[in-house]
């Protein structure tokens, strides 16, 4: 048998109960075939042992050795300590305590037959001693990956609470509520992906007859698509001066504005955004729109069933100072619909049998659901209701890979201006 330290298992501590405890010939004989097998042994009580804060302590590794002939409560209370400590221990168990033997293998102890031989005790906490290194070693590791785990979710919980104050100040740049408006009924479906959106949509009051809807897009998902929305929210003016000389902005200058403010405080970033924007006037109910490169239109028509698709021609946002934007007129009767929505739903739904990044992939199925939503005789809220139950039996709906906004714009009916 090999003489000596080694694998630097250090010394053996023996873990004496009673003299009575010993069915093999005593802690001497076990002490000397430990040294045989290359160990230090020394022998503490139960007191002791209870004391000690580490499997290191008292300069080497610690094998608890106790043989027991019956289920004391000292025995459990020396197996939670080896658990505590990841201090190794050995108990010899008589054939009619199985299941106390049972419950001791569960916390950790290696549970020997009560007539095991010296050599086999011996050998057994050689080999415990000598896997011990490895056990701290792991435990420590276990320590330091705890520690990360513990940081790592503090900062995610830090990084959630950020998220959702970004939301709320977000959604402080869009109507809490639709305002009131003359001659039209406005309803809104709006999707977030994420915490925070790269969509946002405005509705307003312009005066009395006429009234204001915008979409816009950032290019782009998450918090920095989030900062750039509030930034166009800022910076769609709609209307010159206040009271009576108060002047509508055309929807096509408010973007050809909007895009130069972006332009010039770009601060050379390559950030830029879709919108469109439509003024509609209750008097003849008409509604000009201006679009920068978003998503067309649709006016639903009821009369003839049929649908429009308004494509004023515009440049992106934020690409070119000075681009001119086109815009369009065009007169919506009650019945009609006017549908304003961000390319979100292009992705919204999938082809049948889409998997993997085929989910992601454009496509056209978008159109129709926009048109069915608002058939024939469907009212605003008829509407809305149909287009939500598409998006949630779509395939992905719970994870939607893109922001989806709409504003669905119903004429209630023209209003004569004052004489």
């Amino acid at each position: 048998m090999p003489s000596g330290r080694t694998n630097g298992a250090g010394p053996i501590t023996w873990v004496a109960g009673s003299e009575r405890l010993d069915p093999v010939g005593g802690l001497g004989r076990w002490a000397e075939l430990c040294r045989a097998q290359g160990l230090d042994t020394r022998t503490i009580g139960l007191d002791e042992a209870f004391r000690m804060r580490s499997p290191s302590d008292r300069g080497g590794v610690c094998v608890a050795v106790l043989a027991i002939d019956e289920p004391d409560a000292t025995v459990y209370q020396l197996a939670d300590r080896a658990q505590e400590s990841l201090m190794p221990g050995i108990v010899l168990v008589p054939p009619e305590l199985t299941r106390t033997g049972t419950l001791l293998a569960a916390e950790g102890l290696m549970v020997l037959p009560w007539d095991a031989s010296g050599e086999q005790i011996a050998c057994t906490a050689r080999a415990l001693a000598t896997r011990q290194s490895l056990v701290v070693r792991l435990r420590d590791e276990l320590k330091i990956a705890q520690l990360s785990v513990k940081g790592a979710y503090g900062e995610m919980a830090k990084l959630q609470e950020e998220m959702q104050t970004a939301a709320s100040i977000q959604r402080a740049h869009m109507p809490k509520k639709i305002p009131e408006l003359n001659g039209v009924d406005v309803g809104v479906v709006y999707r977030p992906a994420t915490y925070v959106s790269g969509d946002i949509y405005d509705i307003a009051r312009l005066d009395e007859h006429r009234s204001a809807f915008f979409i816009a897009d950032a290019v782009g998902h998450g918090v920095p698509a989030a900062l750039m929305t509030m930034i166009i929210a800022c910076g769609l003016h709609k209307v010159d001066g206040v009271g009576p000389d108060a002047r509508v902005v055309p929807p096509a200058e408010a973007l050809y504005r909007l895009n130069n403010a972006m332009t010039q405080h770009s601060g050379g970033s390559s950030r830029f955004a879709t919108a469109v924007y439509g003024v509609f006037d209750a008097r003849n109910g008409e509604v000009t729109i201006a679009g920068a490169g978003h998503p067309p239109p649709l006016i639903v028509r009821q009369n003839g069933q049929s649908v429009e698709r308004v494509d004023p021609e515009g440049p992106l946002l934020g690409v070119f100072p000075d681009a001119d934007f086109g815009q369009t007129t065009h007169r919506i009767e009650p019945g009609d619909l006017l549908i304003l929505f961000s390319d979100g739903f292009e992705v919204a739904f999938p082809a049948a049998g889409s998997e993997g990044d085929d989910f992601k992939r454009p496509t056209l199925t978008y159109l129709d659901k926009l048109a069915q939503a608002g058939g024939p005789g469907a009212s605003l809220p008829d509407a809305l209701t149909a287009l939500e139950m598409e998006l949630d039996m779509a395939s992905g709906s719970l994870h939607q890979p893109d922001d989806i906004t709409a504003l669905f714009v119903a004429p209630t009916g023209v209003i004569a201006e004052a004489a």
